[in-house]
């Protein structure tokens, strides 16, 4: 390794360190940390994203947390990112056609975008979470079909072998999918081995892959790689995802809208 790598190198782990502690970074400050141009300053986040190490934001850069195995409940995390979702279920539901089938996997995201159904026609919607099919049988528009399991408590939603074993005879048009964790580079990533598994049975039946999430998961990682960027057609996002990383997704074959 180059003297020149090295210092790059160094620069860059330095850079990890101060997010670390800091939270957030812009481009200028750190020019002014560590006594580079603009362009150096932004290479060297480009690099750390491309590894994983940061989220990229719209001026600099974010910490990169970690998902953490026992999550908030769903009943609490409804509040969270509120406005985002909410223009993310808009988006969503857009690209819904009257008549359609469709899987659409439970979370806050999928919540919201099941409320934002209520003026489509004839849908067959394919559900694994008790709140959402609450939702869609209040409307009154379209046929539900409820994946079998174990009750989550925390989710409000099915897990387990049943769900997998229905959804081997099943297909739809589309597969609507929120996420707790994706990464530039690998895609999902999930807390289970088990989850994994759920997770490529629900894209195996659809013809039409679609991720529905903000852009805070795009500086989360969980355990386990469910869902490869290749198998991904769609990604629905709020406008906090940074350019680069859209550009990024762009360059991977994903269509990206950020609303």
């Amino acid at each position: 390794m180059s003297h020149s790598d090295l210092m790059t190198q160094e620069r860059q782990e330095k850079i990890v360190q101060l997010l670390e502690k800091k939270g957030r970074l812009t481009v200028f400050e750190i020019c002014d940390a560590f006594e580079v141009s603009e362009a150096t300053a932004r290479r060297d986040l480009a690099a750390l994203a491309s590894q994983n190490l940061i989220r990229r934001v719209h001026g600099g850069a974010m910490k990169l947390q970690v998902v953490a195995t026992a999550e908030t409940p769903i009943i609490q995390r409804q509040s969270q990112n509120m406005e985002a979702k909410q223009r993310i279920g808009k988006a969503t539901a857009r690209l819904i056609h009257n008549g359609e089938t469709l899987l659409l996997i439970g979370g806050t995201t999928g919540l919201a975008i099941a409320r934002e159904l209520r003026h489509h026609e004839n849908l067959t919607i394919i559900t694994d979470s008790l709140l959402i099919a609450n939702e869609l049988l209040d409307q009154r528009h379209h046929s539900i079909i409820m994946l079998g399991g174990v009750i989550d408590p925390d989710e409000r939603a099915v897990r387990g072998t049943l769900s997998r074993m229905l959804l081997q005879h099943l297909q739809v048009d589309k597969a609507i999918l929120g996420t707790k964790a994706i990464s530039l580079e690998r895609g999902l990533s999930v807390e289970t081995p088990e989850e994994a598994e759920l997770w490529r049975a629900y894209i195996d039946i659809a013809h039409h892959i679609m991720v529905a999430t903000d852009a805070s998961k795009f500086s989360q990682s969980a355990l386990v790689h469910a869902v490869p960027l290749e198998d991904i057609h769609t990604i629905i996002t709020d406008a906090d995802l940074d350019e680069a990383a859209i550009e990024h997704l762009k360059d991977r074959g994903v269509h990206v809208v950020a609303v």
